[in-house]
């Protein structure tokens, strides 16, 4: 019983500490479409399709993504977690992370990527009330699949604004 008491007690003191104020719960499940640039230093065209998730503080992402010039052509699925610093539908910043998978080709030949992907944004409701974010991930260090040891030894950067639906 002691111990239930310290444990609660250390909860009640580290909510305080840390500024957690007693607010609404923040919900929403979405989907969303996005366009943007990447993976820079070489910046093509990216477009893709996703389902966004958060419960206060903690949300997920699942995204299916293709950038392609006429020669070269990568497509890229995502699943992350993200961390709503201060949770509020209308406007809140979020940091996250997790497994990328790509899929890059030429006419020359093709290679499976795996990277883990780190991302920092910001969604909010536009004056119409839509919902929109903007995002920059980085992978790195991304490593090819077929050749266990070889990996892009440059950081791979993303730039995207989504619209959510």
């Amino acid at each position: 019983m002691k111990m239930i008491k310290l444990g609660l007690a250390t909860l009640l003191m580290a909510g305080a500490l840390l500024g957690e104020e007693a607010t609404a719960p923040v919900t929403s499940s979405k989907g969303y479409l996005d366009i943007g640039l990447g993976p820079c230093p070489v910046p093509l065209p990216n477009f893709g399709i996703g389902y966004r998730g958060q419960q206060n503080h903690n949300g997920f992402d699942f995204s299916l993504n293709a950038a392609t010039v006429v020669h070269a052509t990568q497509i890229k699925g995502a699943a992350l977690y993200q961390y709503f610093f201060k949770p509020n539908l209308k406007s809140q910043f979020y940091v996250g992370g997790g497994p990328a998978l790509s899929y890059a080709f030429t006419s020359k030949g093709h290679v499976w990527l795996l990277a883990p992907e780190v991302v920092f944004g910001k969604q909010y409701q536009n004056e119409a009330g839509d919902t929109r974010f903007m995002q920059v991930s980085v992978e790195w260090p991304t490593f090819a699949l077929e050749r266990h040891h070889t990996i892009v030894k440059f950081p791979l950067v993303y730039f995207t604004y989504g619209i959510m639906f």
